[in-house]
């Protein structure tokens, strides 16, 4: 009985799995080189099903799921179904995911610290008077609405968690909410599927889901880019792991649309202290 040949296995940047060279080569690929008599561990090719099994740890750890689940999924287009009165009236009754960004910023701060500095409002750009002034007319539009609020999850950035306390009143910090643009493409397509998982998720009975965020990490997950700052988008989860589109409500929207309704009275507001800049 002949005894099997062995190899030299070599870990190499870049590789998808260990290189086996034989004794007597050389084998060269970028970022790696493998030589003879080159200090490397020896020992029997392992098993088809063995050499698969570090991908598949890897790949469930960028995936940041459990084996067998997968991202939320948007089913249809991202065009406008409902608008003004017909979707503040849905939002009445509860069962979506509403995604603000945030409200309107300074032009100074750094818009991109890193994470140790999140807890550091002075360094990061910031909600300007008139990003605080909007807020809180969102939110005093939110409760003359009688629009129901259950969990609400916001980026750690400062400008987005306040956002969240002026409108909703609270806000818990997530990292599924991290503004992608400042992480590496792992992390990105980590935190762009756990943002799918939030839009899918249903709502606790009679509530709405709030969500605050940035604007890269709506495009990323569903093509949408919100635009102005303070606007909101909404979406119904379908329990089944999907969601679908519902449509867009400027900031403005809100306080016109309680003044409509007779159900309360906005303050001066925003768009007034930007004319009397």
């Amino acid at each position: 009985m002949s005894r099997r040949k062995k190899f030299l296995w070599r870990s190499c940047p870049g590789a998808a799995r260990p290189i086996r060279v034989a004794r007597d080569r050389v084998y060269q690929q970028p970022n790696c080189v493998v030589r003879k008599g080159q200090n490397v561990m020896e020992r029997h090719a392992p098993s088809p099903i063995r050499a698969l099994m570090p991908c598949a740890v890897a790949l469930l750890l960028v995936a940041g799921a459990p084996a067998g689940l997968s991202a939320g999924q948007l089913v249809g287009d991202t065009s406008p179904k409902l608008s003004g009165s017909a979707l503040i009236s849905e939002l009445q009754k509860g069962g979506y995911v509403i995604y603000f960004r945030p409200g309107i910023t300074s032009e100074s701060g750094e818009k991109d610290v890193s994470d140790a500095d999140l807890s550091d409002c002075v360094r990061q750009r910031n909600l300007s008077d008139a990003g605080v002034a909007q807020t809180k007319e969102i939110g005093g539009a939110f409760r003359a609405l009688r629009i129901p609020v259950g969990d609400v999850f916001s980026s750690p950035y400062c400008r987005c968690l306040d956002t969240a306390r002026h409108i909703f009143g609270k806000g818990t910090p997530s990292k599924a909410l991290h503004f992608a643009i400042h992480l590496r493409t792992a992390d990105r397509g980590n935190v762009t599927s756990q943002l799918l998982d939030l839009l899918a998720t249903v709502p606790a009975q009679g509530t709405n889901i709030g969500l605050v965020s940035h604007t890269a990490n709506l495009q990323e997950a569903v093509g949408v880019w919100p635009k102005p700052e303070g606007v909101a988008h909404v979406f119904k989860p379908k329990g089944d792991g999907t969601f679908t589109y519902v449509g867009v409500v400027q900031p403005e929207v809100w306080s016109a649309e309680a003044k409509k309704s007779g159900s309360g009275q906005a303050s001066p507001g925003w768009m007034d202290w930007l004319k009397r800049r």
